[in-house]
């Protein structure tokens, strides 16, 4: 079987696009890529060959303003991109889905899993960015911020594009995103999880995911270090998918169906 492209009209305006090899029937797995990323990314693009290798049902998709969905990045917030995941992942239900996020992947698929809308049976979280954007937010200047909030937007070099293009960011994404905090208080969620993290990640410190493990509730946690590790963790690419097997839901000998 082959990955077959789907799109899918999530919010007024907003159309997303992925692709996704389904079997039709039991667990599901999803990649949820991480800021200004996209779903071909090498990680996306080696989970999709694992899954096809292993027969896991797979899918992938680009986040609102992302790749080759569409919308404005200006107009995003972190409660746009969760109800656009959960629109992709709903397809599935009610069968179990296995979450692997990377960066604000990550963010994305604990919201998933603490929503209670779908049946996430397990979670593998790479270099989790949680609360990325409240301590981008904290580590503006004063004027900075007030600038942000009187124009409604932030613009900010593009590193990725021709000397002097610039991309915004929304006010309301910075609001918004205190409606996700998972690092302030306890977060509970229904299934195990697994966390890997570069040692020598410069984008998000590794003492996130320490915080975060310490206060979240499953039945089942743990936290990867990957020695030397940076914040891509392409390098980390075997272990990701050695920890995606052992999350992968097994079938129930008491209820199979023998022909």
């Amino acid at each position: 079987m082959h990955e077959t492209s789907f799109s899918l009209n999530t919010r007024p305006g907003i159309i997303i696009r992925g692709r996704a090899l389904d079997l039709g029937y039991g667990p599901v797995g999803l990649f949820l890529h991480g800021f200004r990323s996209h779903c071909d990314g090498e990680k996306a693009q080696a989970l999709a060959a694992h899954a096809r290798g292993r027969g896991y049902s797979w899918a992938r998709f680009d986040l609102a303003a992302h790749g080759a969905s569409s919308g404005t990045l200006e107009e995003q917030t972190v409660s746009g991109w969760l109800e656009d995941a959960l629109s992709v992942v709903e397809r599935y239900a009610p069968r179990p889905l296995i979450l692997v996020g990377s960066s604000l992947g990550a963010w994305l698929a604990v919201g998933l899993a603490r929503s209670g809308r779908v049946p996430v049976a397990g979670l593998v979280l790479l270099a989790p960015a949680f609360n990325f954007l409240q301590r981008y937010y904290a580590s503006l200047s004063e004027d900075l911020r007030r600038q942000w909030r009187a124009d409604g937007y932030l613009a900010l070099p593009d590193l990725y594009a021709p000397a002097g293009t610039v991309y915004r960011l929304g006010h309301r994404l910075i609001e918004d995103a205190d409606l996700h905090d998972v690092l302030s208080s306890p977060v509970t969620l229904p299934c195990p999880l697994t966390m890997i993290h570069g040692e020598q990640d410069s984008v998000v410190p590794l003492a996130v995911s320490k915080a975060f493990l310490g206060h979240a509730q499953a039945p089942a946690k743990r936290l990867v270090v990957i020695p030397g590790g940076d914040h891509r963790l392409t390098a980390a690419i075997p272990r990701i998918l050695e920890e995606v097997d052992a999350l992968w839901p097994r079938p129930n000998p008491a209820t199979a169906v023998i022909a």
